[in-house]
């Protein structure tokens, strides 16, 4: 098992411990008694959000039935390396265990209708996008610069294969005016190129699609069966690791890809509209 941050570590015991308890049939409430947790905390620790001791992991085993010798070790060492201490990030916290996942990925598959991933934004656009217009006594410089780390991991030579599909209303959504869209929108175009990194616009003219009203991120570990799906709304993130989910949104991904703009296309695409911007 390689090292990883903890938090990725409170993701995958999460979600072994739903799968489990869903297998086992156990009720809530059942966990909550004999735990003595209080309402809520098993939401909390199943979706990555709160570690269990190794006494709570013993006792969760057994109220399971798990006869897996393998599969009862393995969440045991994962609730292991859970309970280590985090790396800071000046991200809110729901959103920090995504951070962590996002560096440990071998890969990365984005897509996203409007918004350009936060790895492949500008200095620039980062600001903009964090800054909020209503409360000017934010400061989010701190976040900026976070992320502009995740970026410069993301691009580094040893970075993880990033796909990324955009909709064409990310090429003219203008995130901190116009002279910023048209800097990240060479920024985009420059970093295209890069072995690692492989970005398709889909036209407005493609019509009708598999993904009409969503967003999602793939991300795989260099670890067996470690294929998550992540869906995140304005306060809180989910994440998916079964293979009937995983596999759904990996088809669906392949569907965007031969539907969107060739990677020669989308060079096209973005040569235009950066003319338009000059």
């Amino acid at each position: 098992m390689s090292k990883t941050w903890p938090a990725v570590r409170r993701v995958q015991v999460g979600l072994m411990l739903r799968a489990m308890r869903e297998r086992s049939g156990v009720k809530s409430k059942e966990i909550n008694e004999t735990l003595d947790w209080y309402v809520g905390k098993l939401q909390k620790v199943e979706s990555g959000n709160l570690t269990v001791s190794a006494a709570e992991v013993n006792e969760l085993v057994r109220l399971f039935g798990l006869d897996d010798q393998a599969e009862a070790d393995r969440l045991r060492a994962l609730a292991k390396e859970a309970r280590r201490r985090d790396q800071p990030a000046r991200v809110p916290d729901w959103a920090a265990t995504y951070v962590a996942l996002e560096g440990a990925a071998a890969e990365i598959k984005y897509y996203d209708p409007e918004v350009i991933p936060a790895v492949l934004q500008t200095e620039h656009t980062a600001r903009a996008s964090l800054s909020n217009p209503l409360d000017d006594t934010q400061d989010v410089e701190p976040a900026v610069a976070e992320r502009v780390s995740r970026a410069d991991r993301a691009l580094a030579d040893d970075g993880p294969m990033i796909w990324c599909v955009l909709g064409e209303a990310a090429l003219y959504r203008s995130v901190g005016g116009k002279a910023v869209l048209r800097d990240q929108l060479q920024h985009l175009r420059k970093i295209a190129a890069r072995p690692n990194i492989t970005v398709q616009v889909l036209p407005f003219d493609a019509g009708e699609h598999v993904a009409l009203g969503l967003s999602f991120r793939l991300l795989r570990l260099d670890e067996p069966e470690a294929n998550y799906v992540y869906l995140e709304a304005l306060t809180s993130g989910d994440y998916l690791d079964k293979p009937a989910h995983t596999t759904k949104y990996a088809a669906a991904f392949d569907s965007l890809r031969m539907v969107a703009a060739s990677d020669r296309a989308t060079v096209k695409m973005l040569d235009r509209r950066i003319k338009e911007l000059n």
